[in-house]
């Protein structure tokens, strides 16, 4: 039996070298192609080849929109506050990399 506060996550694994649209990185992410662009004029993420409508992205950027989206939605970010944050959580990341260190993760609040 579930608990009531329980909540489920579903994960999918993505593949480092498949490259994505940017029709498929909108539909993955929930957003639209003005956003994206946005994104790419702020440096949040980058296309791999010409910018334009032909620009593909690293399947991985699908993960950096989704925390992207999840900032501007809990915190209320601008664009260029969020490219700071990320470039920080990126900055961090590679710091514990350096020492070893796994990347932390949320701890439960259940024991």
């Amino acid at each position: 039996m579930a608990n009531k506060g329980s909540s489920v996550v579903y994960a999918e694994l993505v593949d480092t070298a498949t490259l994505c649209t940017v029709e498929e990185l909108c539909l993955a992410c929930s957003v639209d192609a003005e956003w994206i662009a946005d994104l790419v004029e702020h440096g949040v993420i980058e296309p791999i080849g010409e910018a334009g409508a032909d620009c593909r992205f690293s399947s991985l950027t699908i993960v950096r929109v989704a925390k992207a989206k999840r900032l501007q939605r809990d915190f209320t970010l601008n664009l260029p506050g969020i490219a700071v944050v990320l470039d920080l959580l990126d900055e961090i990341d590679d710091l514990r990399a350096q020492l070893g260190k796994p990347p932390e993760r949320a701890k439960s609040p259940w024991p």
